[in-house]
């Protein structure tokens, strides 16, 4: 039987990956895909590999005098969940996915920004951190920024978002639980990531690119309009962290 309370805690983990306390910046913009943190580290000046574990990489480095963290964050809740507690337990204090996710409303359009209010939980890595009534938000501070600045260049929708894990079980039945729910988007993220952020008190925020419609049946995953909205979704983070 196991003696311990736990196996590995986030702090064992930054030890073994040489972590060192003030590696990381106080922000940190958070993609699922590794592209798009490609993009992100394009815009520091010096920056320093903080570390790369099982695929994952996170950066540091300067913009306009702010030490900013950049690195791909998880696809999905599991290892979204652990990676979002390292940077937490890392000393970031201002967390913002940049991703993307699907519209649950028929006049969201591919391309369109949905910004995150609340996470609906329908995934499996939060129970273990949360009861069943927890919502995780998002900063409303930061989101209007966001908003302000996302406007500018993409039509943004704001409202909750419902997390899952079962990619080809968003059925009928299921979808329109959700949308009764509230939820104006899905995707498989954003729920471990506002929890998480939330209970290591740290301010966070979230804004997704949409790349299909669950409504009228779209897939964007090739449309230019979801890669051009990716890419400004970038400037629209930098700026945003040129305000904060």
């Amino acid at each position: 039987m196991m003696q311990r309370d736990v196996h590995m805690s986030p702090e064992d983990l930054l030890d073994s990956l040489q972590f060192r306390k003030g590696d990381f910046g106080k922000i940190a913009l958070v993609s699922g895909q590794k592209q798009r943190a490609q993009l992100c580290l394009k815009h520091l000046e010096n920056p320093v590999k903080n570390f790369t574990f099982l695929g994952y990489t996170f950066w540091t480095g300067n913009y306009k005098n702010k030490k900013v963290t950049v690195g791909n964050g998880g696809f999905y809740a599991p290892d979204s969940a652990f990676i979002t507690e390292l940077l937490a337990v890392g000393g970031v204090d201002t967390l913002i996915r940049l991703g993307s996710c699907g519209a649950l409303r028929e006049d969201i359009g591919v391309g369109d920004y949905i910004l995150v209010d609340q996470a609906i939980r329908g995934d499996g890595a939060t129970k273990y951190y949360v009861d069943d009534d927890f919502i995780p938000k998002a900063d409303k501070t930061i989101s209007s920024a966001i908003k302000e600045i996302a406007s500018e260049s993409c039509p943004v929708h704001q409202g909750s978002v419902w997390t899952t894990d079962a990619l080809f079980k968003e059925t009928k039945g299921i979808v329109n639980s959700y949308i009764e729910k509230g939820a104006i988007g899905v995707d498989m993220v954003t729920s471990p990531f506002l929890t998480l952020a939330n209970l290591y008190q740290k301010k966070t925020a979230a804004i997704l690119s949409v790349s299909d419609n669950l409504i009228t049946g779209e897939l964007g995953f090739n449309n230019y309009k979801f890669f051009e909205s990716q890419l400004k979704m970038i400037e629209v983070a930098f700026k945003t962290v040129d305000s904060l």
